[in-house]
């Protein structure tokens, strides 16, 4: 018969058996957790990333999620200067005016966590205050006054490529354990994929519109009796040429001729017949056609075209300075704005054919007498066209925000005007031109 105390014996390792077995599982149970959370905030800062096109909105984003999603005190986004050597700070979380007085002070070349970071590579950890001032004593007075006392210096790296350095900095001493450490290289990678994203991003778009802008008229002509201004913003989301234009140019005789359009499309190809419509416009006009004969002529070109079959919308118009007479012809495009000097601003809804490219001939024309200071506002879908809205929307706002415009400043303003209230504060997600019209005394 067994002895009782060896009965509670074995009971008694029983128990510490389970209890060591369940301490074991709300360990894995709690590394699980965390190791759950740390990949939603990487996730959650992920995809953030993924709406950001330039690297200033990177660095806004990096500095605006790290209290929250790393709970840090400081975080700063620097980035490499074009001589490979030195960083810029391109977004700093704003700290004390002393601290900032402090980190003013300290010579352009001593040593730093952020330059060893880079020199290394690597991520460059202090968990506390001790650490930190061990390595660089001479940031002692700046450090202590910022109140910090755990940092890391996070190098971006994409490929062969050191793109900057991402500094946080934590109120509380850390640990940095090997799952921690591990977290915050991959946070610092993610930003680095971004960064490089945004660079291309910014390159593709630089380029695009330069491109576009060369295409477009170098100047407007000058009378004494029409006044022109034209403004074009290149889309927000898109790095592609797009096909809209502005022109406006002298006729053969007194009177002046302007055109706004849109070709259907984007990239090279929509630019090319962009230009070649412009340029067969030109040539119309100084042919002595009417806006609607011209309209025809270009229609027919376009619809044969050797490159393929192309569309665009358009508004060709001529004005005479002498009579402030406007004669026009609108190919499926949007209705001009007619803002006169005493009045209510309204939309001029005249069709006169369809969308140029159809080959559909017998195209009318309109005029319309514009009295001294009335303005003539030609623009293309991107001033109006908002996603997730009807179109009557974007125009009945842009009429509305017309009620609250003065045409004394000239064309100029009123193209300044549209351009400021343009899709209601929302994202750019097209091309935009704008050409305003004035008759002047």
């Amino acid at each position: 018969m067994p002895d009782n105390r060896d009965l509670g014996v074995a009971r008694h390792g029983d128990d510490r058996l389970r209890l060591a077995a369940a301490a074991e599982n709300n360990e894995l149970v709690g590394e699980l957790n965390a190791a759950v959370a740390r990949a939603e905030r990487l996730q959650s800062l992920t995809d953030a990333l993924g709406d950001a096109l330039t690297t200033p909105a990177v660095a806004d984003l990096i500095v605006a999620m790290a209290p929250e999603l790393l709970g840090t005190a400081y975080a700063t986004v620097m980035l490499m200067e074009a001589d490979g050597r030195s960083v810029r700070f391109l977004r700093l979380q704003p700290v004390p005016d002393r601290v900032a007085r402090l980190m003013s002070q300290i010579p352009a070349g001593a040593r730093s966590a952020t330059g060893d970071a880079m020199a290394l590579r690597e991520p460059v950890f202090h968990r506390n205050l001790d650490e930190y001032l061990g390595d660089y004593p001479h940031l002692r007075e700046a450090t202590e006054a910022l109140g910090v006392k755990a940092l890391a210096h996070l190098p971006l790296v994409a490929g062969p490529r050191l793109l900057g350095v991402l500094s946080l900095s934590w109120w509380e001493e850390r640990q940095f354990e090997a799952d921690e450490r591990r977290f915050l290289t991959t946070v610092a990678g993610q930003c680095a994929l971004a960064t490089q994203r945004a660079e291309l991003f910014e390159q593709k778009s630089e380029v695009a519109t330069i491109l576009q802008r060369a295409i477009l008229p170098g100047r407007l002509p000058r009378s004494a009796r029409l006044a022109f201004a034209a403004r074009y913003l290149a889309a927000e989301t898109d790095i592609d040429v797009g096909g809209d234009w502005y022109d406006a140019f002298p006729g053969p005789d007194d009177r002046v001729w302007f055109s706004v359009g849109d070709v259907a499309g984007h990239g090279p190809e929509a630019a090319s017949v962009m230009g070649q419509l412009r340029n067969a416009m030109r040539a119309l006009a100084y042919a002595g056609l009417e806006p609607s004969g011209l309209m025809d002529v270009v229609d027919c070109l376009l619809s044969r075209a050797a490159e393929g079959p192309a569309v665009a919308t358009a508004i060709v118009a001529v004005g005479d300075p002498a009579t402030g007479r406007v004669t026009w012809s609108n190919a499926g495009h949007l209705p001009p704005l007619l803002l006169p000097a005493a009045g209510a601003p309204s939309l001029i809804d005249e069709r006169h054919g369809p969308l140029l490219g159809v080959d559909r001939p017998g195209r009318r024309q309109g005029t319309i007498e514009l009295d001294v200071k009335d303005v003539l506002l030609f623009y293309t879908d991107g001033l109006v066209e908002n996603r997730g809205e009807p179109l009557e929307a974007g125009l009945a706002r842009l009429v509305e925000s017309a009620h609250h415009w003065s045409a004394d400043g000239g064309p100029g303003a009123v193209a300044d005007h549209a351009l400021a209230t343009s899709l209601g504060g929302g994202a750019r997600l097209d091309d935009l031109c704008v050409l305003a019209v004035q008759r002047q005394g």
